[in-house]
């Protein structure tokens, strides 16, 4: 336990100390470059900023892992078997790439060739149990559950990309998300999931103050669908089972705990998608319809709407961690009551900025 606890140690720290190195320098290079988010539309940011902070936390996450991964090989007493992680790491790689492109060329790149990234990524971490069913078939249950991998991933990456629409609040939100599974990865002994979600955790501390209160840098794609995917893929450590259970719920109930950990990120894409259809407007195009936005126009300060939506993600990350413990009934009783409280701050939000709006308007 102390050897998992110093390489625990070790990894957030290389990782929290490279981000704080590697930021400022893709700031100076995307400066220099010309990869840059320009105000005025929908965004509300007040100059010109770069955007290339997801190449710090990437290289601060992998310079983490490296560490990780050498001390681990210099010493026997503990193996991560990281070499089973090819596939994932170039899936994650795939992701970054591909979101790096659209930060590059930015609102050049049509939804379509990115969705179409996003799935060739999640399709190499499927390839060895995909290839197999494709060379030797296989049932029904097990090519649906293949669907219900992808769109997994791609939900998870996609959510976590929508909430990139405010400084500091995808950062914080997943630093939550993978402090709390944390709690579930020690108990569980996945250690190597462990690892990895602390690297994350300390890679994205360390952007944090080059993006919060004020931001010198975005994360940009790149670092919010690479974040997304890394989180799909530990908080799948949540799910194992689903599937698996030959009666009852099928195992749907070890989705209850991951979900509820990524409440923030999840609720809130789900509500815009919902909004956007209401209003027939394409989902994919940005909006300023978030709550983060809803809390800003309600009267709130940018600062603030962060943290708030900073406090629910903690609140839904203690209840995630206290479903992981729970029986399946308590699950869905825990995960009705969370998603019924969402909806009440919803409805409180929403009159903040109707009332706001009403006072704000010309008189008649």
């Amino acid at each position: 336990m102390d050897r998992i606890f110093t390489l625990v140690a070790q990894g957030f720290s290389v990782a929290f100390t490279a981000a704080l190195v590697f930021v400022p320098l893709c700031i100076a290079l995307a400066l220099r470059l010309g990869v840059v988010d320009k105000p005025g539309g929908r965004k509300q940011h007040g100059k010109v900023t770069p955007l290339l902070g997801g190449v710090g936390v990437f290289l601060a996450v992998a310079a983490g892992v490296l560490v990780v991964q050498w001390q681990t090989a210099a010493t026997a007493s503990v193996d991560l078997h990281f070499e089973q992680t090819g596939f994932v790491m170039a899936a994650a790689l795939v992701m970054f790439v591909i979101g790096l492109v659209d930060d590059v060329f930015k609102d050049r790149l049509a939804f379509q060739l990115k969705l179409l990234g996003q799935i060739l990524g999640v399709l190499v971490l499927m390839g060895p149990q995909l290839g197999k069913l494709i060379t030797q078939g296989g049932a029904p249950g097990q090519w649906l559950y293949q669907l219900f991998f992808l769109g997994w991933y791609l939900t998870i990456v996609n959510s976590f990309n929508f909430s990139d629409n405010m400084n500091g609040l995808m950062s914080g939100l997943s630093v939550i998300a993978f402090g709390a599974s944390v709690v579930y990865l020690g108990s569980e002994g996945s250690l190597r999931s462990l690892v990895i979600a602390v690297v994350l955790a300390g890679a994205l501390l360390g952007f944090l103050p080059y993006n919060f209160p004020r931001s010198r840098v975005f994360l940009g794609d790149a670092g919010s669908m690479f974040t997304g995917f890394c989180m799909a893929w530990i908080q799948f450590d949540l799910s194992r089972g689903f599937g698996s259970v030959p009666e009852g719920d099928l195992g749907v109930s070890n989705l209850i705990p991951a979900i509820l950990i990524m409440g923030v990120p999840l609720y809130d894409a789900a509500f815009v998608v919902f909004m956007r259809i209401v209003d027939r407007r394409p989902i994919y195009l940005g909006d300023n319809h978030h709550l983060s936005h809803r809390l800003v126009r309600g009267g709130f300060t940018p600062v603030e709407a962060v943290v708030i939506l900073w406090g629910i993600g903690i609140l839904l990350a203690g209840v995630g961690v206290l479903a992981v413990f729970a029986q399946p009934s308590y699950r869905y009783l825990l995960l009705v009551a969370s998603v019924g409280m969402m909806i009440a701050v919803t409805r409180v939000v929403m009159h903040f900025e109707r009332r706001a709006l009403a006072a704000s308007a010309p008189p008649a």
